[in-house]
């Protein structure tokens, strides 16, 4: 993307967004979702030192520094928070709505920001990124940590395009679509001893599991439904993703409480059995979240619906290619 060169300002006024260079506003917003002052330069075939130029007069011009530069790369400060949603509103307007059938989608550049649960990205990614090479090339993706307390202020200010979390958020401003409900099942590796008879919850609560760490586990329901039914499960191994449970499971004696997508999908390439709980779990949906202001945004909209389509072709019953347990 080739920025128009805009005439040199001695001052601007401050605090304001008003008579502000258009290209400042496009700088901004690439540095924003780069979150690097070179990989903006490099996004809006820019150099490095007109990108830093920019920069420094947006900063004198709003009074602040907008962005504090730590070890993974730049963060926003508050100020720029505020800003970035009415400017990418701004440059949607100034740019106009386009409609799908008028985006070259062969020659279409974006850099997607999406907070997806650990399971559903394994589930959902790699298909996404398919239809992606096939479709938009040179669109990218990344993905976030869905533990994360500021998501619904993320996706409000623009920082993340879409979220794949447990709750909707309560606010008129986001939309939300189900993509599964998370139904929670047992998994263990094929002959576990324990499962040669039906499990009751106290033979369920005596068995070696493996669990997330504290932090993690706290915010699932599954430790809640244990509470309100009476039963207390140990920990025989803590780790701190999903992707540790089926190795570890397929491999030892331990057992795992996982959602049935994830479990039905690790099942393909680990030799692990699924079973169900002796102990019934609260029911939930895992949703897909966004902003409004996404709802005709032809490359958000395809993006969103190859998401879902994932999602059901590989949560489809097929055969498992391998096993790594015979």
């Amino acid at each position: 993307m080739n920025i128009i060169p805009g005439p040199a300002r001695a001052r601007m006024p401050k605090n304001t967004l008003r008579n502000l260079d258009l290209n400042l506003m496009v700088v901004f917003e690439a540095i924003y979702a780069m979150g690097s002052s070179s990989a903006a330069a490099k996004h809006l075939n820019m150099s490095q030192p007109a990108v830093s130029n920019a920069l420094a007069r947006l900063r004198t011009a709003m009074d602040d520094p907008l962005f504090k530069r730590l070890p993974r790369g730049l963060e926003p400060t508050q100020k720029a928070r505020r800003m970035i949603g009415p400017v990418r509103e701004a440059l949607k307007l100034l740019g106009g709505q386009v409609r799908e059938d008028e985006i070259d989608f062969s020659t279409y550049e974006r850099h997607f920001k999406i907070i997806i649960a650990d399971p559903l990205e394994a589930v959902m990614i790699p298909g996404v990124l398919n239809r992606i090479d096939a479709k938009m090339p040179r669109v990218t993706l990344e993905c976030i940590s869905t533990f994360r307390t500021q998501f619904v202020e993320e996706l409000q200010d623009g920082t993340v395009d879409l979220a794949c979390t447990s709750f909707p958020p309560p606010t008129a401003q986001l939309v939300s679509e189900p993509i599964a409900p998370n139904d929670i099942v047992l998994v263990a590796r094929r002959g576990h001893p324990a499962f040669g008879k039906p499990l009751t919850p106290d033979t369920y609560a005596g068995l070696k599991h493996i669990m997330l760490i504290g932090d993690l586990r706290a915010r699932v329901e599954v430790e809640q439904s244990l509470r309100a039914k009476g039963v207390q499960r140990k920990a025989k191994h803590v780790v701190s993703k999903l992707w540790s449970f089926p190795p570890m499971i397929a491999e030892t004696d331990l057992v795992g409480t996982l959602p049935r997508y994830f479990a039905r999908h690790v099942q393909r390439y680990f030799d692990i059995e699924i079973h169900e709980s002796p102990v019934p779990f609260a029911q939930n949906s895992t949703y897909m979240t966004w902003h409004v202001r996404n709802n005709e945004d032809p490359a958000h909209r395809w993006l969103r619906e190859a998401l879902m389509e994932a999602f059901r072709d590989t949560t489809a019953e097929k055969k498992r290619p391998r096993a790594m347990r015979t």
